[in-house]
């Protein structure tokens, strides 16, 4: 996640909205297979190419070279747990920005990058983002020493080189229905624990499957709570106008969490109707992890603040999104009423 940004009061500026819906069995059949991803361990191949340059073969970015890279605008705060009726959405809506770089002489001496200038000219039908949840210690909520920063913020392709520091780390078990191969379905069924699982140190041995860091805890795939995650986990880019320019942004308005604790996203952008080189399908593009919230029991959910100048924005000019020009504290319930 890049950390926190200040927004100005008018963020959008004058804001334009654009959306697409797509019926065909393409995206529908696509939808269904990483959603059943949110159920298994995804195992990235040997050579992983998340976040590089792809020269793509076929849709839109033809015979390119292209980079894509996401920015967190907005992160959430604060949710309440959800179990069946009256689900809230977590608050503030995550949004998340789209960049593309077109990637020239790669591979060579005098290879650089530029951005794509103008996003209208961008066809946003099939650029997916999805969403995981992932369990973090409280700890990182409340000590921003620890806030997650795009230097800390880093994959880790060889954790056996902080083997010396193994015991100052902590991390989150594997849950019940994370499976370690997509075979065994039977755990995956399994409901979600009502609550957080113990954190752990890690062990001398660490876990293969750490995938990122924030301060002293290790975020790990067979920690993954998606099916934990209620409401739109697959969204489309929207085009607006963000600080004077068309920009391309991800916008999760409808996303509930079943259980309470401490949480990031991780967002993750495929394109569906591209192929790239060597004839990989729908591979992930680009990745980012959040930055950390909050969800609450219904009894101690301590209301919602104001909408914020994007919400606002984003909502004033088309995007669907619930707003509230004045905080909404909640009265919590008297155990002896």
């Amino acid at each position: 996640m890049i950390t926190s940004h200040f927004l100005p009061s008018n963020p959008l500026g004058a804001l334009e909205y654009t959306s697409t819906v797509t019926t065909t069995e393409t995206m529908d059949s696509t939808l269904s297979y990483w959603a059943n991803q949110a159920d298994f361990d995804v195992h990235q191949p040997p050579e992983c190419t998340i976040g590089q340059a792809l020269h793509f073969m076929s849709g839109q970015f033809a015979d390119q070279d292209i980079r894509v890279e996401l920015q967190e605008l907005q992160k959430a705060e604060v949710g309440r747990k959800y179990a069946r009726v009256d689900r809230r959405p977590l608050d503030p809506p995550p949004v998340v920005l789209l960049r593309l770089f077109r990637v020239y002489d790669i591979d060579t001496d005098r290879q650089r990058e530029e951005e794509i200038i103008d996003y209208g000219d961008i066809q946003n039908i099939g650029i997916i983002c999805t969403v995981d949840l992932f369990p973090v210690p409280e700890y990182i909520l409340n000590n921003p020493v620890v806030q997650p920063t795009a230097f800390e913020l880093q994959h880790l392709d060889e954790p056996q080189n902080l083997q010396p520091y193994m015991e100052h780390f902590t991390f989150f078990p594997m849950y019940p229905f994370s499976t370690q191969t997509p075979t065994d379905v039977s755990w995956s069924l399994l409901p979600t624990p009502p609550r957080q699982s113990l954190l752990c140190r890690v062990p001398p041995e660490p876990p293969q499957d750490i995938v990122c860091r924030l301060g002293n805890h290790f975020v790990t795939e067979s920690s993954k709570l998606t099916r934990a995650l209620v409401g739109e986990k697959f969204v489309e880019p929207v085009l607006v106008e963000y600080m004077g320019k068309k920009v391309l942004v991800f916008v999760f308005s409808d996303l509930a969490v079943q259980r309470e604790g401490s949480f990031i996203l991780r967002y993750r952008v495929f394109d569906i109707y591209s192929f790239v080189l060597p004839g990989t399908y729908c591979p992930v593009q680009t990745e980012l992890y959040g930055g950390p919230f909050k969800v609450y029991s219904t009894r101690d959910f301590p209301g919602l603040s104001a909408s914020t100048e994007l919400t606002k924005s984003l909502s004033k000019y088309g995007v669907r999104l619930a707003t509230r020009d004045m905080e909404r504290i909640y009265q919590k319930r008297n155990k002896t009423a």
